[in-house]
């Protein structure tokens, strides 16, 4: 008996809405905690007269920074109206020297006062490395009790 391949021959990557998304998933967050990554996200103020698109290749860019420190890689980038998201899966030893090799790659590049850096402690918890400032960001709201 011959088996036909019914699979299309033109596939395509999953959109990067998607990639992104998987970032957040509590299995995905499980599964980088046990091979003793985490997740940074980058996010960019990213309206049309944003700088951000003055530096095409940046994620790449940042990559090879992070490679060279042994702090991690690019992952996937997002987009929503007015924002632009990185992902990066970072080794948890080298969280803090990874947050800070991004922040001052950025302050060369001018983009600093755009960015804001969070670190993914749970599905539902991003903490806010950049600016300082900043307060715990929940995704989800408080149950009451």
């Amino acid at each position: 008996m011959n088996a036909t391949n019914h699979t299309p021959k033109n596939r395509f990557p999953a959109p990067p809405e998607i990639a992104a998304a998987d970032n957040l998933s509590p299995a995905f967050l499980l599964i980088l905690e046990q091979i003793g990554f985490e997740v940074v996200i980058v996010r960019f103020q990213a309206l049309n007269s944003s700088p951000i698109w003055k530096h095409a290749g940046l994620e790449k860019d940042l990559e090879k920074e992070l490679q060279a420190i042994e702090g991690g890689a690019f992952d996937s980038e997002s987009y929503s109206p007015g924002a632009r998201f990185f992902f990066f899966h970072v080794a948890k030893s080298k969280l803090g020297a990874a947050v800070q090799q991004i922040k001052t790659a950025l302050a060369a590049r001018g983009l600093l006062e755009i960015t804001t850096i969070f670190h993914v402690e749970t599905a539902d918890d991003l903490r806010v490395w950049y600016p300082p400032t900043a307060e715990l960001v929940k995704t989800t709201p408080d149950s009451e009790a």
